[in-house]
């Protein structure tokens, strides 16, 4: 239900804005808009101001801004204020206000959740045996500082330590609700060509303790039940999840289990294609830091950059026909399972995936296709590099014709997801 209702206001936010966005080109350009309605089908609520009605109908999957002219109603309107009264640049301008919204909306989501909710904090999600780190800190502690200097990624750390290696490094840290400082000596190792603490830090921290299992899965089979404690993997300790898939990672395929009382050992297949399928583990919540205004600011617009830059690639390598186009869209059916998915993850995870939806549907209506923005103002864009217009019940047909295309597609897609779904 939770995810049926994210879906929904998802759907009500992203079309809203982009039809917003239309709307209000139209009343600035001096377009006569005829109704703005949120929703479809029969009308809940409707009420009219100035020559303009609004309205909200029965089903909540958009909206749609109506123009002057775009058909053949023109209601209280002169043909100054029709659609095709107007110059071909105010219709090119009307057609990118909508896209311009909603990568407008994205940043704004990516920057409420960056100022609101913050980052996710680095935790100590396992130590490796013998190296400085294993004494001083325990799985689970938050990564606050090192050195003075905020931490919200691995990388942060690897560069301050080999910077300050081979002196000790300053880590300040949280556990159990006590902020405390620590000193970690670096250690070199030649395998590595680098400096060491000897720790492995990721925001999220699971543990080698199983809260449920699948019966027929890799590791039923293997002889682990639910509330099994993975404690050791070849003889080696192991305290988290990281640190058992290190070993499997190095040949292990031997654990030492912690049963009640009991102590067992149980051998692991080596064939399994996924050896973890169907098998659930005991985890710590996401530690979030609040960051500032400019600092929110920044990362935002590296959000929606980034996820430009990721659809225009996808896009590019669908028509290349390097990747299928079944692998690169998804529909209303794929959405809503993002979006399940994102709030498995928490409210940052979901405000961000909401964002990139939205860059991805300016992104989409920006294609020269007929009924989309993007072929509108391919239409006016034709009109003003050549002087001349194509006939309005020409690019009519074309936009219908268009609609029923993409109307078809959608179905498909809806189609193919739900197999997907239940396949």
């Amino acid at each position: 239900m939770t995810t049926f209702l994210v879906f929904i206001g998802t759907l009500l936010l992203l079309i809203g804005v982009h039809e917003l966005g239309h709307f209000l080109a139209a009343k600035l350009l001096r377009v006569g808009v005829l109704e703005f309605a949120i929703g479809f089908g029969p009308p809940l609520w409707s009420w009219r101001r100035g020559k303009t009605r609004y309205s909200v109908r029965l089903f909540p999957l958009g909206g749609y801004v109506r123009l002057a002219g775009e058909g053949q109603e023109v209601g209280e309107f002169s043909p100054e204020e029709t659609y095709y009264g107007r110059p071909a640049w105010v219709r090119f301008f009307l057609g990118l206000a909508g896209p311009t919204f909603n990568v407008f909306l994205a940043f704004i989501l990516a920057f409420a959740a960056f100022f609101f909710i913050g980052l996710p904090r680095l935790r100590v999600a396992g130590l490796v045996p013998g190296k400085p780190a294993e004494e001083v800190l325990k799985i689970g502690d938050v990564i606050i500082a090192v050195e003075g200097e905020l931490i919200w990624s691995t990388g942060d750390i690897g560069k301050i330590v080999q910077e300050r290696a081979p002196e000790p490094v300053r880590f300040r840290i949280l556990r159990e609700d006590q902020e405390l400082e620590v000193s970690i000596t670096p250690v070199y190792s030649p395998e590595d060509g680098r400096y060491l603490v000897g720790g492995y830090f990721q925001p999220q921290v699971i543990f080698s303790e199983i809260v449920s299992i699948a019966p027929l899965s890799p590791l039923s089979a293997a002889g682990l039940r639910p509330g099994d404690v993975v404690v050791g993997a070849c003889g080696v300790p192991v305290r988290s999840f990281l640190e058992w898939y290190d070993a499997l990672g190095k040949g292990c395929h031997s654990v030492q289990v912690r049963r009640g009382e009991a102590l067992l050992v149980l051998d692991l297949p080596t064939d399994a294609e996924d050896l973890f399928q169907g098998v659930e583990f005991r985890s710590l919540p996401l530690v979030y830091g609040r960051i500032g205004l400019r600092s929110a600011g920044e990362l935002a617009g590296q959000q929606v950059a980034q996820a430009v830059y990721v659809i225009v690639a996808t896009l590019r390598a669908m028509f290349a026909r390097e990747i299928p186009a079944g692998e690169a869209v998804s529909g209303p059916v794929g959405i809503a399972g993002l979006l399940s998915a994102g709030l498995a993850l928490g409210p940052l995870v979901v405000l961000l995936l909401i964002a990139v939806i939205s860059v991805n549907l300016a992104l989409f209506n920006l294609l020269p296709i007929p009924a989309l923005d993007g072929a509108r103002m391919l239409f006016a864009l034709f009109e003003m590099t050549t002087g001349r217009r194509v006939s309005p019940k020409v690019e009519t047909l074309v936009h219908t014709l268009g609609f029923l295309l993409l109307l078809g597609i959608l179905l498909l897609i809806t189609a193919r997801d739900i197999f997907r779904l239940f396949g």
